[in-house]
């Protein structure tokens, strides 16, 4: 029987570390706390505003039911942040849709449905050319030449730049390079979310199907940190086993 993993089920079988698993969802729902507070402009209990708090309520509650026990919610935090990915994205498209509306006096019915609709058409694209990438073994080049954890840091980087010049643009420019960093800030966040969604959502239904195959590859999935922490000592005791002591030979007197 071959047991042999392929580079594609490795990708999809990169979960998030159970003791990363609290602070990165801290770290999410601040990021979607963001956009969610601009919802609270005037007019303040608003439709944008129900719908923002209503999306970041139910993550802040899946979260907290995650965070119980993160040693046994490592699959369930691929769903999380799939869903998160949409969750965010929704948030975005909401705050955006307030500051058009409310700040920009945009009053045509045709921007909201325009707007909705290339959200949707992006999300589509995505899911091709995630799949396409997959097919083409594009995550595993880059995963090999060490190109995923330089675009990660590189959007981090971008990231911290975009919400610096946001900040700078409210202290300095005023009203009109407020609205603009923050439609592009937004988009960003927006465009970003929905490729999570790709990507996480389609790694959970492939670990569901594929689950005999990660606990092979992963034996501590779902056990507490003492029974992994036991594991991973026997293991480096098993690794670290002195070798049978070697006899010498004699010597023949002459």
């Amino acid at each position: 029987m071959d047991t042999k993993i392929s580079e594609e089920a490795l990708f999809h079988f990169r979960l998030i570390p159970a003791e990363q698993i609290r602070g990165g969802i801290v770290c999410f729902l601040f990021i979607m706390l963001i956009p969610a507070l601009v919802t609270l402009s005037e007019p303040m209990m608003s439709i944008y505003f129900y719908i923002a708090c209503a999306v970041w309520g139910a993550m802040l509650l899946w979260g907290m039911g995650l965070s119980l026990n993160p040693y046994q919610s490592e699959v369930g935090f691929v769903l999380y942040l799939g869903l998160y990915g949409l969750a965010l994205a929704v948030t975005c498209q909401v705050a955006i849709l307030k500051m058009m509306y409310h700040m920009a006096g945009v009053d045509s019915i045709g921007y909201g449905l325009s707007s909705v609709a290339v959200m949707l058409l992006l999300l589509a694209l995505f899911y091709v050319l995630h799949f396409r990438a997959l097919q083409q073994g594009a995550y595993q080049s880059m995963e090999r030449q060490g190109r995923v954890g330089k675009a990660g840091k590189a959007a981090m980087l971008f990231a911290a730049i975009g919400y610096t010049g946001y900040y700078l643009a409210v202290a300095v420019i005023g009203d009109i390079g407020r609205f603009v960093m923050g439609m592009a800030a937004f988009s960003v966040l927006l465009i970003l979310g929905l490729y999570l969604a790709v990507v996480f959502i389609h790694r959970y239904f492939f670990i569901q199907n594929h689950m005999d195959q990660l606990k092979e590859h992963y034996p501590v999935l779902g056990l507490p940190k003492e029974q992994r922490n036991a594991a991973y000592l026997n293991k480096m005791k098993q690794g670290r086993a002195p070798a049978a002591p070697h006899r010498p030979s004699k010597k023949r007197r002459g």
